[in-house]
């Protein structure tokens, strides 16, 4: 694999101290579409006044952990790890940049949006990493100008190798199969196909930086969520650790939450013995945690406790292995039952959180807004009436002089919000006091 440190756009820059993938890491912290994700929920709010993670606090946890997991494997696989030309700071903006493009309202909202964007025949519809690669590579704004004519260049213009990073689904729709996400949109393919010829990359080979990057995601959703709803009331951590001291109600909500995961799941359903092993081990780890969440400060202690120990069996569960000999191309190998151990975990956030009856409530109210904000905005887009548009994001759609659907760009405005500034462009639209 080569460095992949150049750029789709040559650059007119003076000299740097930093390295190349310093720069991407720098531009993405300060694009302002990682900065909406502050005001994006992860899954949902506590409803109790408790903190819980957004966007934005997940994505720097999982910058943090693409970072030490790439800094880990470059120190313990020195050889490998140079051949594959890991390199951290790439792995860090990934990790940050990677859910940039998710929409206001979590996945439900990404459902919608896809739904919408196909209704008015644009095949590749809407995907929250598709929208991630589109913003990095066309709509977000950077510092960079070009070398051979002195403009601004669009997007984030971040390398080969970062750009590789992002790509959790290295393929465009037309190219995905049985395989229900995608990473481009047609209208970003030339940037996508320069991206993977310079990195050196097999048809839906990963980089090394996307896979590290896809492991710190799986980790931090695993843990930080599940300790979140533990804390807000969601999840009965206590009962469901308490299951293995011989407690019935605890071996009973245990027995419950698995049964639902196996139907949720069919891939979880074909090895429930290991799935309760791997929950065990898990769960052994907790300590005292014998009630619900009351904040004093051995539950605290308690709780880092089995975030940290959970975080430092994951990172050393990943190493580097020869891409060259493996069919799948993949240049990581995660063991087995760790990995099994993550998925089970993230299961407990869809059982008692996701599925909860109030929460498909709101959902549906939030569904509602989308669809009607998106017929209004593509209407005055189709109609070429920008008015209601901010400013710069008239700019950009005068920009493709015609050549992107209509459809897309009300995607792009209306997943580029936040959740305070969609239901308030929602009202001042749509129901005007």
């Amino acid at each position: 694999m080569n460095v992949g440190d150049e750029r789709f756009r040559r650059e007119k820059r003076k000299r740097e101290y930093r390295t190349e993938f310093q720069i991407d890491r720098d531009r993405v912290l300060y694009s302002p579409h990682l900065a909406r994700l502050a005001e994006v929920t992860q899954v949902r709010a506590s409803g109790e006044g408790f903190l819980v993670h957004n966007r934005l606090t997940h994505s720097l946890k999982v910058a943090q952990l693409a970072r030490r997991i790439a800094e880990k494997l470059v120190k313990v696989q020195e050889d490998l790890s140079g051949h594959l030309g890991l390199d951290p700071d790439a792995a860090e903006a990934a990790g940050l940049a990677h859910d940039m493009g998710h929409p206001p309202f979590g996945h439900i909202a990404e459902k919608e949006l896809d739904s919408l964007v196909r209704d008015r025949r644009v095949s590749d519809g809407y995907e929250g990493n598709a929208q991630t690669f589109r913003i990095v590579a066309r709509l977000s704004v950077g510092d960079s100008s070009s070398q051979e004519n002195d403009v601004d260049v669009p997007g984030l213009n971040l390398t080969a190798r970062t750009i590789n990073g992002l790509l959790k689904y290295p393929w465009s729709f037309k190219d995905s199969g049985t395989q229900r996400k995608w990473g481009v949109y047609d209208t970003e393919n030339r940037v996508f196909e320069w991206a993977q010829q310079i990195g050196g990359l097999a048809p839906k080979q990963r980089s090394v930086e996307a896979e590290v990057m896809d492991w710190a995601d799986d980790i931090t959703y695993a843990i930080h969520d599940l300790v979140d709803f533990y804390c807000a009331g969601k999840i009965p951590l206590h009962l469901l650790a308490d299951s293995s001291r011989g407690n019935t109600l605890g071996a009973r909500e245990r027995e419950a939450f698995l049964e639902g995961a196996f139907r949720r799941n069919p891939r979880l359903a074909e090895q429930q013995t290991e799935c309760r092993k791997v929950l065990e081990v898990a769960f052994g780890i907790i300590g005292s945690i014998s009630s619900g969440y009351t904040g004093v400060q051995q539950q605290a202690r308690d709780l880092w406790g089995f975030s940290s120990e959970l975080i430092t069996r994951y990172v050393n569960a990943i190493e580097l292995v020869d891409y060259e000999s493996r069919p799948d191309k993949s240049c990581v190998s995660i063991r087995p039952m760790d990995r099994l151990q993550t998925d089970v975990l993230k299961e407990l956030t869809w059982y008692y959180v996701i599925n909860d009856s109030d929460l498909k409530a709101i959902q549906f109210g939030q569904t509602k807004m989308i669809r009607e904000l998106f017929s209004v905005v593509h209407e005055e887009i189709e109609a070429e009436r920008l008015g209601i548009l901010p400013k710069g994001f008239q700019e950009l759609i005068k920009s493709g002089n015609g050549a992107i659907p209509s459809a897309r760009w009300a995607a792009d405005y209306i997943s580029g919000m936040t959740e305070r500034e969609l239901t308030h462009v929602h009202r001042r639209l749509l129901a005007p006091s």
